[in-house]
Order: structure tokens, then C-alpha cells, then sequence
């Protein structure tokens, strides 16, 4: 006899774009490109309902406090960035965790650790898994480590969706790199990370699911032909959002079965060392060599109706609604509600 489903009451989570508190006139222009929009929330709230569950829509703020207990969800769903600070994505689950309750995506740990890149870097080399050589800088002053050498990249240390990388963010000789430092200081008031700057091809790799059971989305490789001339070919939050409409993409990407098997294979490991649950994206560089190197992972990737995941999805005739009920199902199956 089959067993009728439960219909779970779930809350949705997110921190809304006009909601953010205002940083200045010094803010950087591109602070907003995380958060999220109301047509966003009404494309997670279909995915869930797709599944059979109630969806109740809040913030993610200090109001949780008192609106959780009223509410008593089985399960919150959520997607928050975060508003301020170098943990900010901790935040929410942090509440979460604090208060017991259920909820997807990464743990307070998992989402702190990923969103400092240098952190997750020292993770990779302890576990032999590839990323270039990096070295974090707190003053445009600091001294080069001899190991580094130019050409190398520069990009906050804190931040995501291409946030603080530019033209500019690529040094060739030492006055480049000051000045590249300096501006990234300044405008995020954070350290910098200086990594090895890794000629090729990126790549980014997506997958659902826990442990063993997991679904991976065919892998990407965006194609930056489209783009004004004046746009250097590395991801940036320009691409991103300023030029979304240019966006174009190869996907499967045009690798051979054993170079995307060895993709997904490092993703997966990633995705489990750094302690990530219910979903995430790898992104990568590939050198004209073959050689892999992970850049970084994105624990709370976007899952958008226009994210990279979303656009992976479709490949497998996926569409935006079913994705987002992967996520909910991957979170509900590990607490096997």
C-alpha cells in the first residue's frame, strides 16, 4: 500500500535586494548582485508548491525570532546571502541552528568557511586537491611571497558572484598589483587575495544531493565572444549583470568523458571537504594543457530563474521549478522527513 505524502509546511527564506541597508556613497556599485528580487521568491515559492508543500515567505533578518515560533515550519528553505559582514551568509543558518530548525543548504560552519576564499583554499591543499598558489594581502605593502609570480589575479577575499573583479584585476608586474590591492581594500574593506593567475578556460561543474546520492547538471563553459571588446574574458559581476543579455555558453562543455568525469569528481570532493549539504557549483580553470584547477566553490550557489545552475537544468530539460524542488527534496530526504 502506498503511504500518502506529507505536506510540509516550509519557509522561505531570502534577503531582498531593496530591502539592504545603505553603505554609503563609497559602497561599491556591485553589492546588490547577490540578493534577490520579488519575482525571484515567487519562482522558489513555485518550486516548492510543485512538490505539494506549503510555502510561508519571510526575510532573512532578526524578525525570524519571533516570526519562527509563530510559524513552526518543518522546514525552512533557505537562500540568504546575507546583508553585512565577512560571514554573512552564516547569519541565517546560524539562527537557524541556534533556534532548531530544519533547514538547506550549508551549515553556519560550511557557509563561513566557503565565503572566505583563502579558508577554503588552505581546505583544498590539505586535501591535495588543486587550486592555484595564493597569497592573502592586507595592505597593497605587503610583500610578494617568492613563490608567486606574474602574471597573478586579484579579488576580494569575502566576496562572490564576481564581485570586485575588473580589468584590472589581473597584475602583470608589481605597480599593477598594488594598485589592484589598494582598490579592492578600499572598496570592500576587506584583505585581498592574490592567487596565481591560471591561463585557459573556466568551467563550472553543479550538483544536487548528499553523499553518494547525488544528481550532477551536465558542465558548463561560458563563451565570452558575445561580450564589448573592452570586457576582458574572466567572469566578472559586469558579465554577470550589467551585460547579462550577452551571456552565452557551451554546455555540455566540449571536454572528453574523461576530463568531465574528472570534473565531477573534484566537485564532489570539494563539495564534501568543505562540509557542503543539499547543493552547490564548483568553478574551475582549465589550462590548454588539460590541467584542472578548482577556483572556487559556491555553497549557496544562485538558484535564480537566470542562474548558472538554472541554465545547466535546462540542458537536462530540467526546468527552473523542478530544480528549486531538487534543492527542497535533497534537504527534506537528509532529515528524512
Amino acid at each position: 500500500m502506498l503511504l500518502k505524502k506529507q505536506r510540509l509546511k516550509i519557509a522561505l527564506l531570502v534577503n531582498l535586494a531593496h530591502n539592504a541597508p545603505d553603505l554609503g556613497d563609497n559602497a561599491p556599485n556591485d553589492r546588490l548582485v547577490e540578493l534577490d528580487y520579488a519575482e525571484d521568491v515567487a519562482a522558489y515559492a513555485a518550486g516548492i508548491e510543485l512538490l505539494g508543500h506549503e510555502v510561508v515567505f519571510h526575510e532573512g533578518n532578526g524578525e525570524l525570532f519571533q516570526w519562527l515560533p509563530q510559524i513552526q515550519p518543518d522546514l525552512c528553505f533557505n537562500v540568504c546571502e546575507g546583508l553585512i559582514g565577512e560571514s554573512r551568509e552564516a547569519h541565517v543558518p546560524a539562527i537557524l541552528e541556534m533556534m532548531g530548525y530544519r533547514y538547506s543548504g550549508p551549515t553556519p560552519l560550511a557557509a563561513a568557511i566557503t565565503q572566505d576564499k583563502p579558508s577554503t583554499k588552505r581546505i583544498l591543499d590539505y586535501y591535495d586537491l588543486p587550486t592555484p598558489h595564493f597569497q592573502v594581502f592586507h595592505s597593497p605593502d605587503d610583500v610578494l611571497q617568492p613563490e608567486l609570480t606574474f602574471p597573478l589575479f586579484v579579488k576580494p577575499q569575502h566576496e562572490g558572484t564576481g564581485m570586485g573583479i575588473k580589468n584590472d584585476s589581473i597584475a602583470r608586474n608589481l605597480k599593477q598589483l598594488r594598485d589592484a590591492v589598494a582598490r579592492i581594500i578600499t572598496q570592500y574593506q576587506q584583505p585581498a587575495l592574490v592567487e596565481a593567475f591560471i591561463d585557459g578556460d573556466d568551467l563550472t561543474c553543479g550538483l544536487i544531493g548528499n553523499g553518494d546520492d547525488i544528481h550532477f547538471f551536465p558542465i558548463s563553459q561560458p563563451d565570452f565572444s558575445a561580450y564589448p571588446s573592452e570586457l576582458a574574458p574572466f567572469y566578472s559581476s559586469a558579465h554577470k549583470v550589467d551585460f547579462a543579455a550577452y551571456y552565452r555558453y557551451h554546455c555540455p562543455a566540449p571536454i572528453s568523458p574523461d576530463l568531465a568525469a574528472q570534473v565531477r569528481d573534484l566537485t564532489h570532493q570539494t563539495f564534501l571537504v568543505t562540509g557542503c549539504r543539499d547543493y552547490s557549483r564548483v568553478d574551475f580553470r582549465l589550462t590548454p594543457e588539460g590541467e584542472l584547477y578548482i577556483l572556487e566553490i559556491n555553497s549557496l550557489p544562485g538558484i535564480t530563474p537566470n542562474s548558472d545552475l538554472t541554465l545547466m537544468a535546462q540542458v537536462q530539460n530540467i526546468s527552473h521549478s523542478q530544480m528549486v524542488g531538487m534543492v527542497a527534496t535533497a534537504a527534506i530526504k537528509r532529515y528524512k522527513l
